[in-house]
């Protein structure tokens, strides 16, 4: 009765209980004008079918179906009052009531927050003096400034000091509320920031690893050197999209969405900031230096430079080099003349996420010839030792991220990140993130057990095809397509099974191969094999989750011995803390990247034949992979 008598439009959303009115247009939008946050991987572009709503009431002032929700939801779905947000628009006046339900609100991700980390000798960039100045007298009328940098000058060992014009503007307040005794934070020979009394032993540093999914940093403190506390995030970019293409692909339109998806990252940076520092009672101003890294994209949009060029062929950076930009130019909340750092960029997507790796794995150091696999959205893959190194990158897309995966989910509660089948009854097993929650998805880790475990019991061929006729039963079809069923739907929160489809064993299948062939692309290029290789890093968030025998098994990696193979956590942030750490070793990274040689797997002659080879499973020639080939007997 309500809804027929409101001219009005009003959107409400459930469960969160936010309302919106007078609003029509796309679905989505609106839920976005009002934080209302569903999972959009692909950007809303109506390729991943995640952002679900449930229309409760007023679906008629709603637009039609489109072509993009038949593919995505089934008829039993759609007679329930399921939409794709992304796909529709409210045209007209009237009450409206959507529900997000579970699989589709965008939850706190579970975040790797470590990572292995070198021993640095501590050396930061930003350093605190606490200093006593003469009172000026009769016999002594020196101007402040005179008087500060002569003191400072002496007492400090530096043979000229500066000092900047917003500290200038400071200086007299500061001098005469201490009773002309101060602290001075300096870079270098310049004073970027004064303070009344003695605070010398205050100084803290920020490191910022800036994932196309997540957000990780890091406080730490400049005298120890210790880590106080970590904090992540997911990236609010991720609204326009899950990977980087899309998101450069919307900067590209107007100048405005470049500068939203950069106020979005450094707003989200800041809130970071702003939360570590009320858990240890800091002041933000305490942070006197900032180091950032991510891959070039990320890089950029933290810059806030147009990235455009590193979107088309041939993918060429606007920076490689080290910045160093003031953190109030970036309206970062931090102390006001405090820099923010970033390593050099490589080449292409490899970024100073790479080079961060690098300096934490200290594989540049290593006698033998490590590989390393930072595994996310995009991959990066440095191959080499001490005599050199090489770098290449390959879009894994975000299906393991449990993007575009029927049931997919990102690593949040209640995701299924493990399974295991018992080949005797078929019978499934699998355990959720977050003690005793009942699944309503299944994350990457989850989705690459299942397909593992699928291909031991023959659920599914070398070409990754279901077997229709397996399974005890949990192999079905559904709307003309194959699945398998993982968990029952009285057994899960969303009132539905949980399944792995046969597009969903395709996405996985992509991913992998593009992993695989980028490790066979990187060997071939150095002229090695895989026996050559005595260490293998994986490296990021997924990578740590992964279950190393399961990745191997379907293929993802060559079939090189577990005990070879060492997981990283988060090796970039890592790396990060180390370079915020150590003036030396940002000096190091800037050398490092010039020695990097990088090449583009595009263009290696036989990568599309080698990619087409990588799709099977575990690949198409099983003799390449013995160790599987005798699990299958």
């Amino acid at each position: 009765m309500h809804s027929s008598l409101t001219k009005h439009p009003s959107v409400l959303f459930q469960p969160s209980g936010k309302t919106v009115d007078g609003s029509l247009g796309n679905v989505m939008d609106i839920a976005r004008s009002i934080a209302v946050e569903i999972d959009a991987p692909c950007g809303g572009r109506e390729t991943c079918g995640k952002c679900r709503v449930i229309v409760r009431e007023g679906a008629e002032y709603l637009s039609p179906f489109k072509d993009a929700e038949g593919r995505f939801l089934s008829d039993s779905e759609i007679a329930t009052g399921y939409r794709l947000s992304c796909c529709s628009s409210i045209l007209k006046g009237g009450r409206v009531v959507l529900e997000v339900p579970p699989e589709s609100q965008l939850g706190i991700q579970r975040l790797l927050a470590g990572g292995m980390e070198p021993d640095v000798t501590l050396s930061p960039v930003v350093t605190k003096a606490y200093l006593e100045l003469p009172w000026p007298g009769a016999g002594d009328l020196r101007a402040d400034t005179d008087r500060f940098l002569q003191v400072a000058g002496e007492k400090l060992g530096l043979n000229k000091v500066s000092i900047g014009y917003d500290v200038l503007k400071e200086l007299p307040r500061v001098l005469r509320e201490g009773d002309w005794k101060l602290t001075c934070a300096l870079k270098g020979g310049e004073v970027i920031d004064i303070e009344s009394g003695d605070t010398k032993e205050r100084i803290y540093g920020f490191a910022v690893d800036v994932g196309t999914t997540k957000i990780a940093g890091y406080l730490v403190d400049l005298l120890t050197g210790k880590v106080l506390t970590s904090i992540s995030t997911l990236n609010p970019q991720m609204k326009h999209g899950g990977d980087v293409i899309t998101r450069i692909a919307f900067a590209s339109k107007a100048q405005q969405n470049l500068e939203e998806l950069h106020k979005s990252v450094i707003d989200a940076v800041t809130n970071m900031i702003s939360e570590a520092c009320g858990k240890l009672d800091l002041k933000q101003s305490e942070i006197y230096d900032v180091v950032v890294v991510g891959n070039t994209a990320m890089h950029h949009f933290f810059f806030n430079i147009d990235p455009m060029s590193v979107g088309k062929s041939p993918y060429a950076a606007v920076v490689e080099r080290p910045l160093n930009v003031r953190a109030k130019d970036l309206g970062l909340g931090v102390n006001k003349g405090a820099c923010v750092h970033s390593p050099p960029n490589i080449a292409g997507f490899v970024g100073a996420d790479a080079v961060a790796d690098i300096i934490a794995t200290e594989i540049h150091r290593a006698e033998e010839l490590t590989l390393l696999i930072d595994i996310g959205t995009n991959v990066e893959i440095i191959l080499g030792d001490r005599t050199g190194l090489q770098a290449c990158s390959t879009p894994a897309g975000p299906a393991l991220e449990g993007a575009e995966i029927s049931c997919g989910m990102r690593a949040v509660e209640g995701a299924i990140e493990s399974v295991w089948i018992d080949p005797k009854d078929m019978t499934v097993g699998y355990r959720t993130i977050g003690r005793d929650a009942r699944p309503k998805g299944i994350c990457g880790s989850g989705a690459v057990d299942a397909i593992a475990e699928m291909l031991k019991v023959r659920l599914i061929s070398n070409s990754g095809e279901i077997n229709r006729n397996g399974g005890m039963g949990r192999v079905r079809v559904q709307n003309g397509k194959r699945e398998f069923v993982i968990a029952l739907k009285d057994d899960t929160s969303i009132g539905k099974d949980i399944v792995i489809t046969q597009e969903d064993v395709r996405q996985i299948q992509l991913a992998k191969a593009a992993v695989f062939t980028g490790v066979l692309m990187s060997m071939r290029h150095l002229g090695v094999k895989e026996s050559d290789v005595k260490k293998v890093y994986v490296a990021g968030a997924f990578g740590t989750y992964l279950n190393p025998q399961s990745a191997r098994n379907i293929g993802m990696y060559h079939d090189i011995p577990l005990e070879k193979i060492r997981f990283v956590g988060n090796a970039a942030g890592a790396g990060a803390r180390a370079l915020l750490k150590s003036s030396t070793l940002r000096d190091e990274a800037r050398d490092l990247a010039r020695r990097i040689k990088y090449f583009p797997i595009g263009d290696e002659p036989d990568f599309q034949n080698d990619f087409m080879n990588a799709l099977y499973i575990p690949h198409k020639d099983l003799e390449l992979f013995p160790s599987v080939k005798r699990l299958l007997g």
